[in-house]
């Protein structure tokens, strides 16, 4: 049975009660689920645009670039940094839930983003809880989760100070300062700026750091085009980019992640 009792109410901040089709608190605030299973517990006031976070193109085509098994070892490595059992782990940022799947098999897993198509997409793993929720304001209690992955998104130390329990630990992914350089030298030329490496959590302990790299050939335009759609590349110029790439199908890219373990600092 899916554990809602460490989501609170955005609104008042008393706990949350599933329903029937609803989370309700004691002050009668309700959250009803969409059809796919996810709820919204994004309130209007914490959006800074209608439709906050990445955007259909973006979500669609991120999907279509996993599901071809590019970022697999990544998704392994991340798996085996998860130790115990009857956790309670918070993908935050999850965008497809791609990262996520599987880990229900720790405890109770719960997927966030303040993208309403990124938890829709997410939502298909019926074994996690779904929600809607800025990572900057997370509806949930102090002191609940054991894990959390951040991997390319926001970094809120505040708010993960607030969630993690003692002894808790934040699985952090970050671009390398190869990640993806063909597909840029390609784009930008002489434009060309390496990633800078950064160790984002001044308030946490840094447990361990260890880099994954490797190549890949991509042997379809359509997977090019999809690579570029996940960047942040894509909306700073989608005519150029697309004009670039469209003839060309066959890309070696490189990887490379760095993959941090932080605990909070006792």
């Amino acid at each position: 049975m899916k554990n809602y009792s460490i989501l609170i109410c955005p609104k008042c901040k008393s706990e949350l009660e599933r329903k029937d089709n609803s989370l309700v608190c004691k002050n009668n605030h309700c959250y009803d689920f969409a059809k796919q299973g996810y709820v919204n517990l994004l309130l209007v006031n914490q959006k800074n645009s209608k439709n906050p976070g990445d955007d259909e193109t973006m979500i669609n085509a991120r999907d279509l670039f996993l599901k071809g098994g590019y970022f697999s070892k990544l998704k392994d490595e991340i798996t085996k940094q998860i130790v115990g059992s009857n956790l309670t782990i918070l993908d935050a940022g999850c965008g497809s839930g791609y990262y996520s799947f599987g880990l229900e098999n720790f405890g109770d897993l719960y997927l966030t983003d303040i993208s309403k198509i990124a938890v829709k997409k997410a939502s298909v793993n019926k074994n996690a809880i779904s929600f809607v929720s800025s990572i900057f304001e997370l509806p949930i209690k102090d002191k609940m989760i054991d894990y959390i992955l951040n991997i390319f998104a926001p970094k809120p130390q505040s708010e993960f100070l607030r969630i993690l329990k003692s002894g808790g630990k934040i699985i952090e992914v970050v671009p390398g300062k190869n990640h993806l350089k063909e597909l840029k030298n390609v784009l930008f030329k002489e434009n060309l700026r390496e990633n800078q490496e950064k160790f984002a959590y001044n308030n946490f302990i840094l447990e361990k750091s260890q880099k994954l790299t490797y190549k890949t050939t991509l042997k379809n335009n359509n997977d090019i085009m999809n690579l570029s759609k996940m960047t942040p590349y894509w909306y700073k110029g989608a005519e150029k980019i697309e004009n670039t790439l469209k003839n060309i199908n066959n890309m070696e890219i490189t990887f490379d992640f760095i993959i941090n373990i932080w605990s909070i600092k006792m």
